[in-house]
C-alpha cells in the first residue's frame, strides 16, 4: 500500500473472484455510475477472463448469468450516464442498479463502498471503501481493501456488519450474512490497522472530526477536491493548528486565505467520465490498466507524531454537508505503523502546486456555478413521480405532479434508451411524452431512459444522464432472455450450444464488444455430433453438477431462441437456425428429463 502516484491498484482487480470463488452477493455504493464500468463489474465478477473488457461474446453471457439476482449497485438518483456505444446490450444491467432518492438541493447519496460474497472454502468477504466512483475517471483516488481471512493477523472489525446492516439496507443482507459478517475477521494492509468505520445515511447529522485524530500530532495533510469554511474549519479539529491541504485552483480560490491552512493545488477532478472500451482493449492507457494521472478527487486526511500515525480516508470532502451531514458518506480510520506509507501520503500532498489566486480560471469557476445552479434544476424533476409503461400504441413516459416547477426553469428533453438521439422536448403542462410509437421488441425494452437540461440563461451548460424507472409492462425475465438470445443471434447459436454442452467457450479470442462482420460458423460444432448419448454422457461425467445447472439453462433459453430466430428475415440464416433448434429440442428435453428423473 502506497501513495505514490505511480502506485495504481484496480478496484475491479481487487473484487475479482480468485480460482475456485464464485460471487453469491455483491452491494457497491458510488454517488455516479457509468453503464459501461458497471458491464465491466458484471464481467470480473462472474467472468473467467483475467482482463474484464476482454470477454468473449459468451464469456459475457456467462458472466450475466453468473451475477444475475447477485449483484446491487445503490446511486445517486440522477448521476447514471452511459456512452453512446454498446447501448444495445447495458439494459441487461437494469435490474442491478437502484437509485437513492436524496435531494441533491440538501442531501446527497455520496458513499463508495463494496461488499462482496465469495462462496469457496471458506467463505470469503471483501470490503472495500474509498473515494472512486464506478465511473471511467483517471482521477487520483485512495481507497482500502479488507478481506476476511482466518490467519492469525487478521482482527475483528465490527463496524462492517453495522455498515451492512444500516447504510447498505437496501442491499438486503440475509440475518446469516450479517452473522457472518460480525464473526469475521479481517486483513488490513501491512502496518495499519481499522480503528473505526464511520456511515451515515441520507439527511444523517453525524460528525467524522470529533476529537484529534492523533494527539500531540506534529505533522498534518489533507486531500479534498471540494471544500467550504465549514469543512476547513471541521479539518482543523483533527490534528494540529496547520495542515497542508492538496485541493484544485477553483477551490482554493473560494476559501484562500484561511488560518492554519497552507494551500496546494492539482488539477480538477472529473468524476463522471464514461468508460472507453478502445482504449481498455487497444490503446491499452484506460482507467483500470494504467491511467497517467489526471485530476485530485481522494478525500484523505493524515496526521503524523513521530512514527505513528492516523490516517482518515473515504467519500467524504472537507465540506459541512460531507463531514457534518447531511450526506451519506463512508470513511475509515486507519492507524498507521508503517512509516514509508504515512511518508508517501504527506509527499504526495506536498507534490501539489502552491497556490496562486492568478491561476485561478475564472471562466471555469463561472462554468461550475453554472452547472451547479442547473443541477439544482434538475433536482426539482427529479422529486416528481417518473414511470414508463409499454403498450401496443409504444412507450410513454408519464411524469408526476410538480413536474412544472422544474419544467419552466430549464429546458428539458428525453429519449429512448436506445435511440439516444431521439430528444423529445418536455413542456410545462405536459403529463405524457410518447418516446417511441408502435410496437417494442422484447429484447428492445427497458427501464432506461435518458434525460437531458439545458439552461436557459446559458446553453452551452447541459447535461444528460439516464434514469431506471418503474416500468409497467416490463417482463424482466423474458426481457433478459431475449436480449441475451438476441445478442447470441444465429450466428453463435452452435458455439453457445457447445459451450453449454462441454463447458467450452469457442469464441474465446473475440471480444463482446465486436461487431460480427459476416455470419459466423464453427467448423467444430456441427449439431448432430454435439447430441449423442456418447458425448451427453461423457460432459456428465466430467461434472454432473455443473451439466445439469447448464442444461436447466439451455432449457430456459430455447423458447426465447425460437423467438429471435422467428423475427428474422427470410433467407438461408432463418431457416437454417431453425432447423437447428428443431434438431435440437426433442434430444435435449429428453436428456433434461432424464437427469431430473434421476434427481
Amino acid at each position: 500500500m502506497s501513495f505514490n502516484r505511480c502506485s495504481r491498484i484496480s478496484v475491479f482487480g481487487a473484487l475479482r473472484p480468485d480460482a475456485g470463488q464464485s460471487v453469491s452477493h455483491a452491494v457497491v455504493a458510488t454517488y455516479s455510475l457509468d453503464l459501461v464500468s458497471l458491464l465491466g463489474l458484471v464481467l470480473v465478477l462472474g467472468g473467467d477472463a483475467e482482463a474484464e473488457f476482454e470477454n468473449s461474446p459468451l464469456g459475457l453471457v456467462k458472466a450475466f448469468d453468473s451475477v444475475r439476482g447477485r449483484l446491487r449497485v445503490l446511486h445517486q438518483v440522477g448521476r447514471i450516464i452511459a456512452p453512446r456505444a454498446h447501448r444495445s446490450i447495458l439494459p441487461l444491467l437494469d435490474t442491478m442498479v437502484e437509485s437513492i432518492a436524496a435531494n441533491e438541493r440538501r442531501q446527497s447519496w455520496h458513499p463508495k463502498v463494496a461488499l462482496v460474497r465469495y462462496d469457496s472454502d471458506p467463505i470469503q468477504w471483501r470490503f472495500w471503501i474509498g473515494s472512486r466512483n464506478l465511473t471511467g475517471s483517471r482521477d487520483l483516488d485512495a481507497g482500502l481493501l479488507l478481506v476476511s481471512s482466518h490467519e492469525k493477523a487478521a482482527r475483528p472489525v465490527p463496524d462492517i456488519s453495522e455498515l451492512a446492516r444500516g447504510l447498505l439496507v437496501e442491499g438486503e443482507f440475509s440475518a446469516t450474512e450479517i452473522e457472518e459478517l460480525r464473526a469475521s475477521r479481517w486483513l488490513a494492509p501491512a502496518g495499519t490497522s481499522i480503528r473505526r468505520l464511520l456511515w451515515r445515511r441520507p439527511g444523517g447529522e453525524t460528525p467524522f472530526i470529533s476529537s484529534p485524530l492523533l494527539d500531540r500530532a506534529e505533522m498534518a495533510s489533507a486531500v479534498s477536491p471540494f471544500i467550504d469554511k465549514a469543512g476547513l474549519e471541521e479539518l482543523r479539529k483533527a490534528g494540529p493548528p496547520t495542515f497542508t491541504l492538496l485541493t484544485n485552483d477553483v477551490s482554493a480560490g473560494g476559501f484562500a486565505p484561511h488560518p492554519g491552512i497552507v494551500f496546494r493545488t492539482g488539477s480538477a477532478p472529473e468524476p463522471e467520465m464514461t468508460v472507453s472500451v478502445d482504449q481498455q482493449t487497444v490503446d491499452r492507457t484506460a482507467e483500470f490498466i494504467e491511467p497517467p494521472p489526471s485530476g485530485v478527487h481522494a478525500k484523505m486526511i493524515a496526521v503524523t507524531r513521530g512514527k505513528r500515525s492516523t490516517i482518515m480516508l473515504g467519500s467524504a470532502n472537507l465540506t459541512k454537508r460531507g463531514l457534518l451531514g447531511p450526506n451519506a458518506e463512508a470513511v475509515a480510520i486507519l492507524d498507521v505503523e508503517d512509516t514509508a506509507l504515512a511518508e508517501s501520503l504527506h509527499k504526495f500532498v506536498q507534490s501539489g502546486f502552491e497556490f496562486e489566486s492568478s491561476r485561478v480560471d475564472q471562466e471555469l469557476a463561472e462554468l461550475e456555478e453554472g452547472q451547479r445552479h442547473l443541477d439544482e434544476r434538475i433536482a426539482l424533476l427529479l422529486e416528481c413521480e417518473l414511470s414508463l409503461e409499454y403498450e401496443a400504441g409504444g412507450l410513454t413516459l408519464t411524469l408526476g405532479k410538480g413536474a412544472d416547477a422544474a419544467l419552466s426553469t430549464a429546458r428539458f428533453e428525453a429519449a429512448p434508451f436506445l435511440a439516444a438521439d431521439t430528444w423529445i422536448p418536455i413542456e410545462t403542462g405536459m403529463r405524457k411524452v410518447q418516446l417511441l410509437r408502435g410496437n417494442v421488441g422484447l429484447s428492445e425494452q427497458t427501464s432506461f431512459v435518458s434525460f437531458r437540461a439545458t439552461s436557459l440563461k446559458d446553453p452551452k451548460i447541459q447535461r444528460s444522464w439516464v434514469l431506471a424507472l418503474q416500468v409497467i409492462g416490463l417482463d424482466n425475465d423474458r426481457r433478459n432472455l431475449a436480449l441475451l438470445t438476441r445478442y447470441v443471434g444465429a450466428s453463435r447459436f452452435r458455439d453457445w450450444l457447445r459451450s453449454q454442452i462441454e463447458g467450452l467457450d469457442v469464441t474465446a479470442g473475440e471480444n463482446w464488444s465486436d461487431r460480427l462482420q459476416q455470419p459466423h460458423q464453427s467448423k467444430t460444432s456441427r449439431v448432430p455430433e454435439m447430441f449423442t448419448l456418447e458425448t451427453m454422457l461423457s460432459a456428465w461425467a466430467r461434472d454432473p453438477r455443473g451439466f445439469e445447472r447448464r442444461t436447466a439453462g439451455m432449457m430456459e433459453m430455447l423458447d426465447s431462441f425460437r423467438e429471435t430466430f422467428e423475427e428474422l428475415p427470410e433467407g438461408e440464416e432463418r431457416r437454417a437456425a431453425l432447423a437447428d433448434l428443431s434438431e435440437v429440442r426433442p434430444f435435449l428435453e429428453a436428456v433434461y428429463s432424464a437427469i431430473h428423473d434421476v434427481a
